[in-house]
């Protein structure tokens, strides 16, 4: 059986600014119980908090702004994307591949 190497990301997430306290806190450990379950570590965290957009995503004007630094096995990209994908307070993310 062949190992995947794990590799490293900078992920950065937009969620939806007006959400109430509780739900945010939620959907970030929804996000972190993701990147665990995939096998992926998380190697620091850094909350930016509410931040005006450059322009508007989805009719928002802020963001509430997320950053990890992960360790995530390759293979499993393309499940977790898709996975966050579907979580309809998350306005935007994207990962980064860091050395």
């Amino acid at each position: 059986m062949m190992k995947h190497k794990n590799s490293k990301y900078e992920f950065l997430a937009i969620i939806k600014p007006f959400l109430p306290e509780d739900v945010r806190e939620g959907l970030v450990a929804k996000l972190k119980k993701t990147f665990e379950n995939a096998g992926g570590k998380i190697e620091k965290e850094d909350i930016w908090g509410k931040r005006h957009l450059a322009y508007k995503i989805k009719g928002h004007e802020e963001g509430y702004y997320l950053v990890y630094d992960l360790e995530l096995p390759a293979g499993k990209m393309d499940a977790i994307k898709k996975e966050l994908n579907l979580e309809m307070d998350l306005l935007r993310f994207m990962f980064t591949k860091t050395k």
